[in-house]
């Protein structure tokens, strides 16, 4: 198949992981694969075999412009942003997947710009009937019930050949008798790095024992007064597996996810998990400690526990492991390619386009 990618952007998040995981893989096997963006700043590694595009307009304008005036030459585009499909199904007909790595709505506060991305949804979905790959279950009910789509479920995997228990002993020598809980930092609010701070302000009233905090992403200089705190930066792949390896604990209070992959990578990891209950897998007293979303005491009161129980840890450990690596990204890479080699099969809308 000749395949485009097309995004606005290639940076270092969990969707765009995900995007180059895939490609690479489908460029491995064969396919010819392209990804077509305005901007790459990422540190995830790039098959050489996947064919880069930079589009000649800058900005997001710049994207869709592209996208609404000129026809992509390939036999099937996949966009993970509403917007993206739709606009690329009016130009390119039947050419078009939607890979929902998230509900788009869920970006936005303002009221009329949560409407306006329902409204595409509606006819991206219900009336173009643009043919969906989901990356959890619950995502893919909710878009079936919400606009009565056809939904592939195609749930993301960890790569267990990446992410696997690999301490340093350096690290844990510096940490001496303390505890460190780690953090992901990020503006973004969905994210709930504005709960973690809250959170470990409570456990610091909490506990008497010492810990100290360590946090990967975005500058977090001064966030945590009065606590030990170490900034990792934007960790590669092989410094967040240390990282995981070294932590005691992960601490993602989310508030909203379409999945929730660095979840799955601590687990891999064997690192004890605090979340909440937008992570779609994430199971309390199971694989992880889960709170209600927004609930900062039941999360400090979770990783307090996770920090004492040697026993809640093992047993914490244990699950997590086993579901990590059930679900690799092995299986879903084969999974999502047998998807595409479906959507693009006679029997299917798209016979006319592979």
């Amino acid at each position: 198949m000749n395949i485009r990618f097309v995004r606005h952007s290639l940076l270092s998040r969990g969707g765009d992981k995900m995007v180059l995981a895939h490609a690479g893989h489908l460029a491995k096997n064969g396919h010819e694969v392209t990804i077509v963006t305005n901007k790459i700043d990422t540190i995830f590694p790039i098959n050489p075999k996947i064919k880069l595009v930079m589009l000649p307009w800058n900005g997001k304008l710049g994207t869709l412009l592209f996208c609404l005036l000129r026809k992509q030459p390939a036999s099937l585009l996949i966009a993970d942003i509403i917007v993206l499909a739709n606009i690329l199904a009016i130009r390119n007909r039947k050419h078009v997947v939607y890979f929902a790595q998230d509900y788009d709505e869920s970006y936005y506060r303002n009221r009329l710009l949560k409407i306006a991305v329902r409204f595409m949804y509606y006819c991206g979905l219900s009336f173009m009937k643009i043919p969906t790959i989901a990356i959890s279950e619950k995502l893919a009910n909710g878009l079936s019930v919400k606009f009565n789509a056809a939904v592939n479920l195609v749930a993301n995997g960890v790569d267990i050949g990446t992410f696997f228990p690999e301490p340093a002993p350096a690290l844990l020598q510096e940490k001496e008798d303390r505890k460190a809980i780690l953090l992901f930092s990020r503006k973004d609010r969905r994210k709930g790095f504005d709960l973690a701070r809250i959170v470990v302000a409570k456990l610091a009233k909490l506990r008497s024992a010492s810990f100290e905090v360590w946090t990967v992403g975005e500058p977090a200089a001064g966030m945590f007064p009065g606590i030990r705190h170490r900034h990792f930066g934007c960790a590669d792949e092989k410094m967040l597996r240390t990282l995981f390896s070294c932590a005691d604990v992960f601490l993602y209070p989310s508030r909203h996810e379409g999945f929730g992959l660095m979840v799955m990578e601590a687990f891999a990891c064997r690192c004890p998990v605090v979340t909440t209950d937008a992570v779609p897998f994430a199971k309390n007293g199971i694989n992880a400690l889960v709170s209600m979303i927004g609930d900062s005491d039941a999360l400090a009161s979770h990783v307090h526990a996770l920090l004492d129980s040697d026993t809640l840890r093992q047993k914490i450990i244990d699950q997590a492991i086993v579901y990590a690596t059930s679900n690799s990204i092995q299986k879903s890479h084969s999974l999502f390619e047998q998807t595409l080699v479906h959507l693009c099969s006679p029997q299917t809308l798209l016979s006319d386009a592979c």
